[in-house]
C-alpha cells in the first residue's frame, strides 16, 4: 500500500497530491446537482397521475459532507416531498416517484454539463435512483443516489435539537435499521461537515486505506461501510485530540487501534437524539446491547452503522494490527509513532480498551448512571461524590474522575444550562447539613471564654456560592477582640488554632445527623484544616477555620471600608495576600451578591479547570503551579461585567468569552476599586506600583496585595485553545458561537503614562491581520470591477476603498471593510437613490455566481430597507483570511470624476449637490474619496489618537441609552483631528493630554462649531449662502470637510456620550502619578 511506504511527515503531501478531490470535477459535479435540485423544484412532478413537488432538498453522501476521496466518490441527493405525510407513505408511492424522476432526470440531461458524462448503472437499491456523473477523461467519477423522503425534521433552526416526537414517530413507524435514514441527511451532513479541515483530511486518509484493504482478497461486500470508519475518526479525534492541528500519522495510528479493539467499540453521541423521551431511551437501551462493534448513526438512532452481527470487522482489525511497523508510523528519528490517548483509546502494548469508552454525561443511561461505584473520600486522595439523587428521584450521573466523564468538550451548545444543573451545582440536602454545621461549629467556638469573638464570616466557594458539586470548600473566618493589628495574628495564632481543635474534637458528638468531622493532614499554618463527611460515601466539604484581625469592623451593606485599614495594611510590611483572610466579607460579598446564572457560568468555568487538572496530574510540572481556582472565578466576574452584564444570557457565549481572557493571560490587568481605590496617596502609590508588574495581574477586589493571577497559566492557555473547537461551541448550523467583546485590561484602568502601551497591544492591528483583509478588499475591488455587468451597458468608472481601513485608523479585530461603486448608470446624484435597490440586486446576484471559481464565500445580511443604500455581506476564504470580513458595497454617482491627488472639487460639484440633497449626508458616498484622503494624509499617532477615541466611544455603546442614539463615530474621528489642530498640529504629542482634549471637547458639545474649507469654501455664492444657512444651525455643529451637507454633530444624544466623557476626564487614564489630572490642550470650541 502507498499510505504505509508513505513516511509520517510525507501523510500531509500524500493526502494533498493523491487524495484530495480534482476541484474542476467537484465543482462541475456540484455545479450539476444544484442545477438538477432547481430543475426538480421547478419542474416536480406536476404532470404526474398523483402530482407531488419538492419542499427543499438535501445534498448528503461524501461529497456533501466535504469527505469525498479523488477517483470515485458517492453523493445523495435527498429531495424531501410534500405528498409523503409520514415515514410510512415513502413506502407506498416511493416506486412510482423513481420512475417519474427517472424520466425528469433523462429530459434535464438534453443540455449537458460541460466537462462531465452521464449514465445510468443498473438499479440494485428499490429506495433510490442512481446515476453516475464523470469527468470526461474518466478519472473522476460520483455515483449519485436520487432519494425521495419525507421531510420528518422540517425548517430546522441552528442550534435546536430535534423534538423527540421526530424519533418515537420513526420508532413506532416500524422500520428496520437506518430505513429511513435519508430523512435526516441535514443532520448527518452538518455532523461531518462542520469539522475542521485537518480533520477531514484524517477520514481521507483512513478511507484511502480502507479502499486499498478492499482492493485485496478481501470481498467489499463483508466489510462494513466507509461512512462507519468515518464516524470512528471523528470519535478518535473527539477523544484523544480536538485540535485543528495535528499528525496525520498519530491519528491513523489512533484509528486503526480502535479497529483493532473493535470487540469493544460502543461509540455514541447525543446531539440530536437521547434519553429524554421513553420511547427513544428504551430503544437506545436496546441499541447498545447489540454485539459490539456498536457505532449508532449521530442523525439517526435506528442504524447501527458497524453493526457487529453483519460485517466482518475481524478482516479489518488483522490488518490494522499488522501495520504498526511500516515507514508511516515511525519518526524521522527512529522511533514508533505513538497513538493519541484518552477516554475509551486503547494504549500502546495493551490488550482490549484500557478503561470503558467514555462519553459525555449526556450519552450515559439511567441504568449506567445508578451502577456507578461511589468512592470514600477518606481513603486519601479527594474523589468526587457518588450519584446524588435527581429531580426524578433517579441517580445523577457523577464523574468517576473528573476529566474522563462529564467531558465538556462534548457537552452540545444548547444543553451546557441543563449539564450545569445535574452535574455541577452541589446536592442542596448536604449543603443544608454542612450550613447547618458550620452554625453549630460556630456557636460552639464563640463560647469559649478566653478569646471573644467580634464577628464570623462563612467564606470559600461555599460562602461565596460558587461551590462545585465534589470540589466544596469552606473558610469559617473567626475575627478575635484579642487580635489589635495584623501583626498581633502571628504571635498567637498557633496556641489559638491548637485550643480550637482540641475544643472541636471533645464537643462534637454527631451534632447534624449524617456528618462527620475528620482531621486530615494539616498543610496551612495559619488555618486549622478539617472535613465534614458525610455518610453517604463521597460528599464531603473542605473547610479552614481562621482566627483573624477584624481589620474592616462592622461594615454595613454596601459600605466602602475607610482608606486608614488599607494604608495600614500596607505599613504592617505583609506578603502578597498574607492578609487575605481579614476580607473574607468584602470577597464573599463581591461574589455572593452576583445573578444566579452567573454563578453557574462560574461552576462551568471551575468543572473546566479541575477538568485540566486532572488530565495534565503528574504529567507535566507546570500543574501543580496552575493559579488558584478563585483567579477563574474572577474573570469570569470581570467578563460577565465588561461584555454582558445581563441576568439572562448565553452560557457558550460567556464560557467562550472566559477561555479567549485565559488565552490572553499574558496582558491580563484586572482589578477592581469597589474596596479600595486611588483617592488615598499611600494607596495610590501602592496600586501604581503593582500595575507595573508583570502579567497577569488579577488583584482581589478585597485585598489589593494579592495578586490571584500569579501561576503557571500556559496549560490552561492550551487547553482553552483546545477546548474552542469543540462540540460546546458549535451551533446545529455548523458556525462558533462568538464571545462577548471583552479586552484583557481596561482604558478606564489605565494609567494615562500607559496609554501608547494600551494602544499598540489591545487598538493597533496586526500586520498580517491587515495584510489578509487587504487581500480580500482587494479580491472584492476586482470581482467588481471585472466580473460586476460584465454583460450590461452599465460599466464600473471606478472602485474606492473607504472606511476605516482606508484611512488607516481600523481597530484591531475589527474586520470591516466599506467600498464604494461609481457606476455609469448614475448620471446625476439623485439618480442614485432611484435605481440603487435594482443595482445592489444585481451585484448581489453576481456574487453568488462566483463565489465558488473565486474561492470565498458569502453570507449575505437581510437589508432592513425595501430600497436598501448599501449590500452587507460577510466573507469568508480558506485561502486568505483566518476570519471572516464584513462588507459594506454602496453604489454612487461618480460626481467628482477622475479627481487628481490633492486637488479640490469644482464649486459646480458642491452646487449641484445642494440642489440634489433632502437629507443631511444623502450623498456622502460620492466623496468617499476626498473623507478618506482627509484622515489618511494625517500623522500616525494621531490615528493612534483616534483609534482610543473610537475605542472609549464603543464602550459608550455598551451602556444602556434609552431612547435615541450616540453621534456617529465618525463625527468623533472628525472631532480629534479639530483637538489636534487646535492644540499645535506636533506629530509627537503625549497621548493622554490629546484624549483629554477630546473628552474635553465632547463634554463642552453645547459649544461645538466645527468645520474645515479644504474642499469648499465661500467663494462661490450658493455654497456661501448654504454654509451660512449650516453654521447658524443650533449646536454642536460638526461639518463633513468632504460633504457640506453632513453635519454630524445634528439630532444625538451627546448628553449621554458627554456623561461618559466627564467620567473618564478623572479616571486613571486621564489622571498623572501624583493624582492631579492632565491638562487638556488649548482647543477652542468653535472655529
Amino acid at each position: 500500500m502507498d499510505v504505509y511506504r508513505t513516511p509520517a511527515a510525507a501523510l500531509d503531501n500524500l493526502v494533498a497530491r493523491r487524495l484530495q478531490p480534482s476541484a474542476e470535477f467537484v465543482a462541475a459535479a456540484r455545479r450539476a446537482l444544484g442545477a438538477l435540485g432547481a430543475f426538480l423544484r421547478e419542474r416536480g412532478g406536476r404532470a404526474a397521475a398523483q402530482p407531488w413537488r419538492v419542499l427543499k432538498t438535501a445534498k448528503g453522501g461524501s461529497s456533501g459532507r466535504g469527505t469525498a476521496l479523488r477517483g470515485g466518490c458517492d453523493s445523495e441527493l435527498v429531495l424531501f416531498l410534500n405528498c409523503f405525510k409520514s415515514y410510512e407513505d415513502q413506502g407506498v408511492r416511493r416506486a412510482e416517484i423513481l420512475n417519474e424522476m427517472r424520466v425528469l432526470l433523462e429530459s434535464w440531461w438534453q443540455k449537458p454539463i460541460a466537462g462531465l458524462s452521464f449514465e445510468f448503472p443498473e438499479q440494485d437499491a428499490a429506495r433510490v435512483l442512481r446515476f453516475r456523473l464523470a469527468s470526461t477523461d474518466l478519472e473522476n467519477w460520483m455515483d449519485v443516489s436520487l432519494v425521495p423522503a419525507f421531510d420528518a425534521l422540517g425548517q430546522l433552526s441552528s442550534d435546536v435539537k430535534p423534538k423527540p416526537q421526530i424519533y418515537s414517530s420513526l420508532l413506532d413507524s416500524g422500520c428496520q435499521g437506518g430505513e429511513h435514514a435519508a430523512c435526516f441527511a441535514e443532520l448527518r451532513r452538518n455532523f461531518v461537515n462542520v469539522r475542521p479541515a485537518k480533520l477531514k483530511n484524517l477520514i481521507l486518509l483512513v478511507k484511502h486505506w480502507f479502499r486499498q484493504v478492499c482492493q485485496g482478497e478481501v470481498r467489499r461486500e463483508e466489510l462494513p461501510p466507509a461512512y462507519a470508519l468515518e464516524l470512528l475518526t471523528i470519535f478518535a479525534w473527539e477523544q484523544g485530540c480536538g485540535k485543528e492541528t495535528f499528525s496525520l500519522a498519530q491519528g491513523l495510528r489512533t484509528v486503526l487501534g480502535l479497529i483493532g479493539q473493535y470487540q469493544h467499540l460502543c461509540v455514541f453521541w447525543t446531539l440530536n437524539y437521547g434519553f429524554e423521551d421513553p420511547a427513544v431511551r428504551w430503544f437506545l437501551r436496546y441499541q447498545l446491547k447489540r454485539p459490539r462493534p456498536v457505532i449508532l448513526d449521530p442523525a439517526d438512532p435506528t442504524w447501527d452503522v458497524g453493526n457487529g452481527a453483519a460485517w466482518h470487522w475481524d478482516l479489518l482489525a488483522r490488518e490494522a494490527e499488522s501495520c504498526y511497523e511500516h515507514p508511516c508510523f515511525l519518526q524521522a528519528a527512529g522511533g514508533a509513532v505513538q497513538p493519541w490517548e484518552g477516554p475509551g483509546l486503547p494504549r500502546p502494548g495493551c490488550s482490549g480498551l484500557d478503561h470503558p469508552i467514555q462519553r459525555d454525561s449526556a450519552q450515559r443511561t439511567p441504568q449506567e448512571s445508578s451502577s456507578l461505584n461511589a468512592v470514600d473520600p477518606s481513603a486519601g486522595s479527594r474523589q468526587p461524590s457518588r450519584p446524588a439523587p435527581g429531580p426524578s428521584g433517579t441517580a445523577s450521573t457523577i464523574p468517576c474522575t473528573l476529566g474522563t466523564a462529564l467531558d465538556l468538550s462534548r457537552i452540545s451548545t444548547k444543553d451546557l444550562d441543563r449539564f450545569i444543573q445535574d452535574h455541577l451545582k452541589p446536592n442542596p440536602q448536604f449543603q443544608k447539613q454542612v450550613s447547618k454545621a458550620i452554625d453549630v461549629i460556630l456557636r460552639c467556638l464563640c463560647e469559649k471564654r478566653f478569646y471573644r469573638a467580634s464577628t464570623v464570616s462563612k467564606g470559600g466557594s461555599f460562602g461565596r456560592g460558587t461551590d462545585l458539586r465534589g470540589y466544596g470548600d469552606a473558610e469559617l473566618v473567626i475575627f478575635l477582640n484579642c487580635f489589635e493589628d495584623y501583626g498581633d495574628q502571628r504571635a498567637r495564632r498557633l496556641e489559638i488554632l491548637d485550643e480550637m481543635r482540641a475544643q472541636l474534637e471533645s464537643w462534637w458528638q454527631d451534632p447534624v445527623p449524617g456528618l462527620s468531622l475528620r482531621f486530615p493532614e494539616q498543610t496551612v499554618r495559619e488555618a486549622l484544616q478539617f472535613q465534614l463527611v458525610s455518610r453517604a460515601p463521597g460528599s464531603w466539604m473542605d473547610v479552614s477555620l481562621l482566627p483573624v484581625f477584624d481589620a474592616a469592623g462592622q461594615l454595613c451593606a454596601g459600605a466602602r471600608p475607610e482608606p486608614q485599614i488599607y494604608s495600614s495594611l500596607l505599613d504592617s510590611g505583609c506578603q502578597g495576600g498574607e492578609h487575605v483572610a481579614c476580607f473574607a466579607e468584602l470577597r464573599r460579598s463581591f461574589v455572593n451578591t452576583r445573578p444566579p446564572k452567573l454563578k453557574n457560568l462560574i461552576l462551568l468555568v471551575k468543572h473546566w479547570y479541575y477538568q485540566v487538572a486532572a488530565r495534565n496530574r503528574g504529567q507535566q510540572p507546570a500543574c501543580a503551579s496552575l493559579p488558584p481556582v478563585y483567579a477563574l472565578e474572577l474573570l469570569t466576574i470581570f467578563a460577565w461585567e465588561q461584555g454582558c452584564g445581563n441576568e439572562s444570557f448565553n452560557t457558550a457565549e460567556g464560557l467562550k468569552t472566559v477561555l479567549g481572557l485565559v488565552q490572553q493571560h499574558q496582558q491580563l490587568c484586572v482589578y477592581w476599586t469597589v474596596n479600595y481605590s486611588f483617592e488615598d496617596p499611600a494607596i495610590r502609590t501602592y496600586l501604581l506600583g503593582q500595575l507595573q508588574k508583570p502579567r497577569p495581574l488579577l488583584l482581589d477586589p478585597a485585598d489589593p496585595t494579592w495578586n490571584v493571577g500569579q501561576g503557571s497559566w500556559e496549560l490552561l492557555a492550551q487547553e482553552a485553545a483546545a477546548l474552542e473547537t469543540q462540540a460546546c461551541f458549535r451551533n446545529r448550523q455548523g458556525t462558533f458561537v462568538q464571545p462577548w467583546d471583552v479586552m484583557p485590561a481596561l482604558l478606564y484602568q489605565t494609567p494615562a503614562g500607559d496609554l501608547d502601551k494600551f494602544i499598540s497591544e489591545f487598538l493597533q492591528p496586526s500586520r498580517q491581520f491587515l495584510a489578509q483583509v487587504n487581500k480580500a478588499v482587494n479580491a472584492i475591488c476586482s470581482f467588481l470591477r471585472e466580473n460586476c455587468f460584465r454583460n450590461s451597458p452599465i460599466k464600473v468608472l471606478k472602485v474606492v476603498k473607504g472606511g476605516s481601513l482606508a484611512k488607516g485608523t481600523a481597530l484591531r479585530g475589527r474586520s470591516d471593510a466599506d467600498i464604494v461603486v461609481f457606476l455609469s448608470c448614475f448620471s446625476q446624484f439623485t439618480e442614485q437613490g432611484n435605481k440603487r435597490a435594482e443595482i445592489i440586486s444585481e451585484i448581489r446576484a453576481q456574487l453568488e455566481a462566483c463565489q465558488q471559481e473565486m474561492q470565498f464565500e458569502v453570507k449575505f445580511e437581510i437589508p432592513k430597507w425595501e430600497n436598501p443604500r448599501v449590500l452587507s455581506f460577510s466573507l469568508m476564504s480558506q485561502t486568505m483570511l483566518d476570519q471572516s470580513v464584513d462588507f459594506d458595497v454602496l453604489p454612487a454617482f461618480n460626481a467628482l470624476g477622475q479627481l487628481s491627488s490633492g486637488r479640490r472639487p469644482t464649486s459646480q460639484v458642491y452646487v449641484d449637490l445642494i440642489h440634489s440633497y433632502n437629507n443631511a449626508g444623502e450623498y456622502s458616498t460620492c466623496f468617499t474619496e476626498l473623507q478618506r484622503d482627509f484622515i489618511v494624509s494625517r500623522p500616525t499617532k494621531l490615528k493612534s489618537l483616534i483609534r482610543l477615541v473610537k475605542h472609549w466611544y464603543r464602550q459608550c455603546n455598551k451602556m444602556p441609552k434609552g431612547k435615541g442614539s450616540l453621534p456617529p463615530q465618525h463625527g468623533l474621528e472628525l472631532l480629534t483631528v479639530h483637538a489636534w489642530e487646535q492644540g499645535g498640529r506636533d506629530p509627537q504629542f503625549n497621548m493622554a493630554q490629546g484624549f483629554r482634549t477630546v473628552l474635553e471637547l465632547v463634554s463642552r458639545y453645547r459649544e461645538l462649531c466645527v468645520y474645515w474649507t479644504v474642499n469648499y469654501d465661500n467663494r462661490d455664492k450658493t455654497v456661501r449662502d448654504f454654509l451660512s444657512q449650516q453654521l447658524q444651525k443650533p449646536r454642536p455643529i460638526i461639518l463633513d470637510p468632504a460633504d457640506p451637507t453632513g453635519n454630524l454633530g445634528h439630532n444625538a444624544r451627546w448628553d449621554l456620550l458627554a456623561e461618559e466623557a466627564v467620567a473618564c476626564m478623572s479616571a486613571l487614564c486621564c489622571v498623572g502619578r501624583d493624582g492631579t489630572p492632565i491638562q487638556p490642550w488649548p482647543a477652542k470650541a468653535a472655529v
